[in-house]
């Protein structure tokens, strides 16, 4: 959140600078995510590797025999890279889209997903995705009720509490005449 946000729920100047302060230093779910998910397959793969390198000693025959493992073990270790960062890609997209979702006030952001066409997107230097702001555009004016409304369009006007109807609210009157009224009189 912005500054001028944060002022426009109520805070003041001070809070404000306060939260934003904080908030420069905070990690955004998705990225502890990403990171927590890259350290668990790191680790996994170490396993791995570890794994298949005992049972190469062990089966260590020949040097013909041991050579088409590497190789195996090499193709094995490149294919587990390229999902490893097909992962990370959709992770990240995921958080730019969902970020953007939150931004435009979508009221169910499942529902807002599968409406954009998400083909070939990527996630561009700056984290942002290249056609996603004119698609949730579109999307706002097509589809307005998956959108909270950015000002309220109703005005509820009624009788507020304390407030009389009777033009003659009784200011004017002396405590007799008030007394008068109070009995019919």
């Amino acid at each position: 959140m912005t500054k001028d946000e944060l002022k426009a729920l109520g805070l003041t100047d001070e809070q404000a600078d306060k939260i934003v302060k904080d908030y420069e230093n905070y990690v955004p779910k998705t990225e502890h995510e990403q990171q927590a998910t890259a350290l668990k397959q790191a680790k996994e793969e170490q396993k791995r590797i570890a794994k298949e390198l005992d049972t190469l000693k062990k089966n260590n025959a020949s040097n013909e025999e041991l050579t088409k493992q590497i190789e195996q073990m090499k193709a094995d270790a490149e294919k587990r890279q390229k999902e490893y960062d097909a992962t990370i890609k959709q992770m990240k997209l995921d958080a730019v889209v969902d970020k953007s979702l939150l931004t435009a006030k979508a009221k169910n952001a499942k529902a807002v997903k599968a409406l954009l066409d998400l083909t070939g997107a990527e996630v561009g230097n700056d984290s942002t995705i290249k056609g996603l702001d004119e698609q949730l555009k579109k999307l706002k004016e097509s589809d307005a009720y998956l959108f909270e409304p950015d000002k309220p369009t109703h005005k509820i006007d009624g009788l507020k509490p304390g407030e009389g109807s009777d033009p003659d609210d009784g200011k004017d009157l002396t405590d007799q005449q008030i007394f008068e009224q109070a009995l019919n009189m």
